[in-house]
């Protein structure tokens, strides 16, 4: 007979119960519910008990157990630590199994004079590679390796870490310099490089060699026998790497990009042929070349490095080189009849096609890699001294004439890092997601551009193309001829010239999307626009822009093109004139002046677009000891239109806007582009340009005048 819905009695079972104590206490009241004439023994020592007992420890355990893996799966809650590196490692965050300090090397060569000059000779200088060991003198274990070459055949620039030469000896009889210390900084790392060699047979899909160290700090190359280089990518599907060549190993170049800056005051003529010239200093050219051979460095539970390399394997075992990338569309048919076309995409042919790489076999692997790091690597200012023999790129052999320090303390060093840190960077790193996308992401992206690359100092980003419709036009030129330009000739027809000149397109065939401009400084630290000329005028990518577009190219989105241009420079002076309190030695007061004005107007305060607050000036001037009134602050080019005591002649610029071009003057070479501050100048606030420039108060101790009442 079959069993009623009317004789069905529902359980009443209560799933709220997490410890043991609370399932003793429901079994025993299911017990006196359902089987009340069945059993009816609850003393503490009865058999049923015991059985009611153990059931409610079977489930506390199952609870526990379920509890405690669900918060393993969050990375907020995680407490194992294996748990919280594989949740990172699905966000994009690698481990590593330590930290090594960072420090920079002072480090110093000392070179003849060139006869009959003010300069040393250069062409003494040498050229170090990276991998140079510099050893503390307080426990010789602590080594430190340069990870970046020291170059001392060039110039340099002092915004980059290349001092002027110093005086290092002189004739008493002559009077004349007979050799000269040249200075660098190089950054290093605290560790050594060791070598391993691994022996592989027969392929096999994402083989896996271990280094059994535990204080690897980064894989610098791995080689085969045929001399292949294998590339370390972030996951194996990239195909893309970058490739860095050094300028003195690059035949394609005898030095670094340099701009002329003929005509401007400089204290010395390094080159002795009367070009003055600036080196930019850009070691590096960057670029991407796409490889199958590429592997991905991952950290194990103790600490020792695993490389896993492709899967680039036939069914019968053969390894092939990759071109053909699977796609996510499954059956998707090819158009054409062609027999070089398969008939469909199948993106579950991983055995069929290699997409995540090649697997090396029958070769000899040899990988070169750094280990050390950790707290103890964190050494005193100057404990850095000693070194081992340079491993010279060109120049002498001789290290007789070379000597090393640190300056300031190594920093960064540290043991692995803990459950809290890793799971604090993963959510970083998760939420940067490592590509632009905002105008911000853009900036900053820029400004990180590794210093061997070429070293941006301003950068602005704004959308590409038309701003406004061309029927807006008319209040667009309003705008700009009253914020930039002073010729009231320049009538729509020019400006639509201009307006165009504005906001080219790409030199690619994509519309570009982003216009980013870029400034740079030279050695005396004054801004300088990225741009060189053929010999027909005509302006061509400089090198640091070259790098640059293709360092971003590896972080922004599709649909984003991206242009690279020179930013613009106004410079300009400053007149102030105050009063002075009757016990105040007037000199001093100005003197005080002139600093705060210096300071207030410090390069690297300045950005692209940024106003200028005239009455933030005169009241930092109010504040100064000696200070009793201002009665103006004037913000010009030439003429002091306060008072017209005071003019700038020539003017404080070299290029106006003039045919639709801008053209050179006869104002002062050397200096930026012709801006009215008169007109930008609206209730004591100067409005910055239309097109992208920054204010540069260029030779303060020149440009900077004051009148004391």
């Amino acid at each position: 007979m079959p069993y009623s819905q009317k004789e069905f009695k529902e359980s009443n079972v209560n799933y709220l119960n997490k410890d043991f104590s609370s399932f003793k206490n429901s079994l025993m009241e299911y017990a006196k519910t359902y089987f009340s004439n069945t059993y009816k023994d609850f003393n503490e020592t009865s058999p049923g008990m015991m059985l009611i007992e153990m059931s409610a420890y079977v489930g506390d355990v199952l609870s526990f157990y379920i509890d405690q893996q669900y918060k393993e799966m969050l990375l907020p809650l995680a407490e194992e630590k294996r748990n919280i590196v594989n949740i990172a490692k699905m966000l994009g965050y690698k481990t590593k199994p330590i930290v090594p300090a960072y420090v920079e090397l002072t480090v110093k060569q000392t070179v003849d004079a060139v006869l009959d000059e003010l300069g040393p000779t250069y062409g003494d200088g040498v050229v170090i590679d990276k991998g140079w060991k510099a050893t503390s003198a307080v426990d010789s274990d602590i080594v430190f390796e340069t990870i970046e070459e020291v170059d001392f055949t060039t110039s340099g620039s002092v915004a980059d870490g290349y001092p002027l030469p110093v005086q290092s000896a002189w004739n008493a009889t002559t009077n004349v310099v007979t050799s000269w210390n040249l200075e660098r900084t190089v950054k290093a790392v605290s560790g050594e490089t060791v070598t391993k060699t691994f022996t592989i047979g027969a392929p096999s899909k994402f083989l896996e060699l271990t280094l059994p160290e535990t204080n690897i700090i980064e894989i610098l190359d791995i080689y085969d026998a045929n001399n292949n280089r294998w590339y370390e990518v972030d996951y194996l599907a990239q195909d893309k790497v970058p490739k860095e060549i050094f300028y003195a190993n690059d035949t394609r170049r005898s030095n670094d990009s340099t701009i002329d800056i003929s005509g401007t005051s400089l204290a010395y003529d390094f080159n002795g042929d009367g070009i003055k010239t600036i080196p930019l200093p850009v070691p590096y050219s960057l670029s991407y070349i796409k490889t199958d051979k590429r592997f991905i460095v991952e950290t194990n539970d103790d600490n020792t490095t695993s490389l896993v390399f492709g899967n680039g394997l036939l069914r019968n075992g053969q390894k092939i080189e990759g071109d053909f990338f699977d796609s996510e569309q499954v059956g998707i048919t090819i158009p054409g009849t062609g027999d070089e076309l398969v008939s469909f995409i199948d993106p579950a042919a991983g055995d069929k096609y290699s997409t995540l790489g090649e697997t090396p076999s029958h070769t000899v692997i040899t990988v070169k890699y750094r280990v050390g790091g950790g707290i103890g690597s964190n050494v005193i200012a100057g404990d850095l001294t000693a070194f081992s023999t340079p491993p010279f790129i060109t120049g002498t052999t001789d290290d007789s004439n070379l000597s090393v320090t640190n300056t300031y303390p190594a920093r960064g060093g540290a043991s692995q890092e803990s459950p809290d840190e890793i799971r604090n960077r993963a959510k970083a790193f998760f939420a940067t997601q490592n590509r632009c996308v905002t105008k911000e992401d853009y900036e900053a992206r820029t400004l990180n551009m590794p210093a061997r690359f070429g070293k941006i100092a301003k950068v602005y980003v704004d959308r590409a193309g038309m701003p406004k419709p061309y029927e807006g036009l008319q209040a667009l030129f309003d705008q700009y001829k009253y914020t930039n330009v002073s010729d009231e000739n320049l009538d729509i027809t020019e400006f639509t010239a201009l307006f165009n000149d504005l906001y080219p397109t790409s030199t690619s065939d994509a519309f570009p999307t982003i216009s980013l401009y870029t400034l740079s400084y030279d050695n005396n630290k004054d801004l300088v626009r990225l741009e060189n000329l053929d010999s027909g005028g005509v302006s061509v990518p400089h090198l640091m822009h070259t790098n640059l577009k293709n360092y971003l190219n590896n972080y922004r989105i599709l649909t984003d093109e991206v242009n690279i241009l020179p930013g613009y420079i106004i410079n300009f002076g400053v007149v102030f004139s105050v009063i002075a309190h009757n016990f105040a030695n007037k000199q001093e007061v100005k003197l005080r002046c002139i600093e705060k004005i210096k300071e207030y107007f410090n390069i690297d305060k300045m950005q692209f677009k940024q106003s200028i607050y005239v009455s933030n000036i005169e009241y930092e001037l109010m504040n100064l000891e000696g200070v009793r009134a201002v009665n103006y602050v004037t913000i010009t080019q030439g003429v002091d239109y306060n008072n017209n005591e005071v003019t700038f002649s020539p003017s404080l610029y070299y290029y106006h806007y003039s045919g639709g071009n801008w053209v050179s003057t006869d104002g002062t070479a050397g200096y930026g582009y012709k801006f009215n501050f008169e007109n930008a100048l609206n209730q004591d606030v100067i409005r910055p340009s239309v097109t992208p420039a920054v204010f540069e108060l260029k030779n303060p101790n020149e440009n900077i005048r004051g009148i004391i009442y």
